[in-house]
């Protein structure tokens, strides 16, 4: 009960690290050993990397884990992804609008067109 407890209180400070010191990390984990670089794949956090013990998913580990990236770091691309992605679909719109306003305009001249030829008979 009391290593639980412990292994929390390592898991928080080493969370609390990683949020002060940046990408800065330890060199090794509080099993001793070198942490390793995991990619996350929960619901939360998909894609997201970070620096576990190795020792995790044999009932052994010690409880570090420490981001990779920071939130803003990783933060940057997703948003100039999205940006392009938008990009892309306001041409997309611009283009459609185009032909659409090109269609009303060859209507209506066609219509006037009609309506004049009407006229005169």
């Amino acid at each position: 009960m009391a290593s639980q407890a412990s292994q929390a209180a390592r898991s928080c400070s080493a969370s609390y690290r990683n949020s002060s010191q940046g990408r800065r990390r330890r060199t090794t984990c509080y099993c001793g050993e070198r942490p390793v670089l995991v990619t996350s794949s929960t619901a939360e956090n998909p894609g997201r990397r970070f620096w576990g013990c190795v020792n995790y998913g044999i009932g052994e580990e010690c409880g570090y884990f420490v981001w990779a990236e920071s939130e803003k770091e990783q933060e940057v691309p997703r948003l100039k992804r999205k940006i392009t992605g938008l990009k892309g679909k306001v041409t997309t719109l611009e283009r459609m609008l185009t032909i659409a306003v090109a269609v009303a305009l060859f209507t209506l001249a066609g219509n006037i067109i009609e309506v004049t030829i009407c006229n005169l008979d």
